[in-house]
């Protein structure tokens, strides 16, 4: 069992003790140019995803979604960039489209220099405010309070994404340039409460220790 490995079973064991969640996620990398073949809009470098990562805070019940495109965001004019949410109730709204695994009942709808909402799953959209947004060159960040995405199930450190930038023309899946992940979606990382992280790291060294000791 490699290193990495032995911490990763010590964390959970930690986490497990203290009844928090197992949900470790990680960041999407995404390849450079695979826009998708029935994209229709201009081949525009900031429709390309290149990494993507939403992060939840248990102490600030706080989600941050961040992404990177191949060029700078705000190239492709009335673009959006959309967080399909997975909060339990997630359903394969592009399934006709041969995604079935990309489950949403929710979306966060990032949209540069315009008004930005929470959208989706029969409920009223929910503006936010423009110091939640952050823009700087191909990046982009937003703070959304667990509070405005309210669980269908799922725990929240437990909800899961897909990122995907879209034009407004033209409409439906034509406008939409990619999906990170490509075909299904990715687990929120989570940052624990910190109690939790001492534990944490407290089991994991002791797992270490003793596994030194076993090999000497």
């Amino acid at each position: 069992m490699s290193r990495s490995t032995t911490i990763r079973s010590f964390a959970a064991l930690a986490l497990m003790a203290l009844g928090a969640p197992l949900a470790m996620g990680a960041p999407v990398t995404d390849p450079a140019g695979d826009l998708l073949n029935g994209f229709s809009a201009a081949a525009n470098p900031d429709l390309d995803v290149l990494f993507a990562e939403a992060v939840y805070d248990i102490t600030s019940n706080t989600f941050t979604f961040s992404s990177t495109s191949a060029g700078a965001v705000g190239t492709t004019a009335s673009s959006s960039f959309v967080w399909g949410v997975n909060r339990g109730a997630g359903t394969a709204g592009f399934a006709a489209n041969g995604l079935t695994n990309v489950l949403f009942d929710r979306v966060v709808r990032i949209v540069p220099g315009g008004t930005s909402q929470i959208a989706g799953g029969g409920l009223p959209a929910i503006d936010l405010p423009s110091s939640a947004i952050t823009i700087s060159g191909a990046s982009i960040t937003a703070v959304v309070p667990g509070s405005l995405l309210p669980s269908t199930g799922f725990a929240l450190s437990s909800y899961t994404v897909n990122l995907w930038p879209r034009t407004a023309a033209p409409n439906g899946f034509a406008g939409i340039s990619d999906f990170a992940p490509d075909t299904s979606n990715a687990s929120v990382t989570v940052i624990p409460a910190p109690g939790a992280a001492a534990v944490f790291a407290g089991v994991a060294m002791l797992g270490m220790r003793r596994r030194r000791a076993a090999q000497r």
